[in-house]
């Protein structure tokens, strides 16, 4: 299921790449659900339901749509807003494959990946753990779920530092 989340964008994204009220596109992305699901294709190939939170803190829904999921929808763009969406999505998608920007993760697995880091942070505080420590358990959490974090990301002790740079030298 990770590799699924890797190669998503979520329809919210996908509202705004073609110009379109996220509640259209939903609408249109449920028709095209039943077209496939008629036809007994696998939704989850093009177009994964989920959740997300809005601004009021209330739960809306949404869908994840992949990479075949745009593709479908550029299909049936014309002109100048086909042409348009089609190059911005291809652009997200290689811009995720180059690892140069976060991909869309499924609201409900980000929040989970943040709750863990809760945990983790609380346990090992609890076991007076350093807080870079803290950092390193977090930052591997999060390469799991795809997920880059800045590569200052884990501020190391002056001491230890000082211990890995001798130790380059030789």
């Amino acid at each position: 299921m990770s590799a699924l989340l890797k190669a998503t964008v979520s329809s919210l994204e996908v509202a705004d790449m073609v110009d379109k009220e996220h509640g259209k596109l939903l609408r249109d992305i449920r028709q095209y659900c039943e077209y496939l699901d008629e036809a007994k294709i696998g939704l989850v190939d093009f177009f994964v339901e989920s959740t997300y939170t809005d601004s009021k803190g209330e739960t809306r829904p949404c869908f994840m749509v992949t990479k075949k999921g745009c593709e479908f929808i550029a299909h049936k763009l014309t002109g100048q807003k086909g042409a348009i969406f089609t190059a911005r999505y291809i652009n997200r998608f290689h811009e995720m494959e180059d690892g140069q920007v976060l991909c869309a993760l499924n609201p409900n697995v980000a929040l989970g990946v943040a709750n863990l880091g809760r945990v983790t942070e609380r346990i090992m505080r609890n076991q007076g753990s350093e807080p870079y420590k803290i950092a390193e358990a977090f930052e591997m959490q999060c390469r799991q779920f795809g997920i880059t974090l800045p590569e200052d990301f884990i501020n190391k002790p002056k001491y230890q530092q000082l211990e890995l740079s001798d130790m380059q030298k030789s």
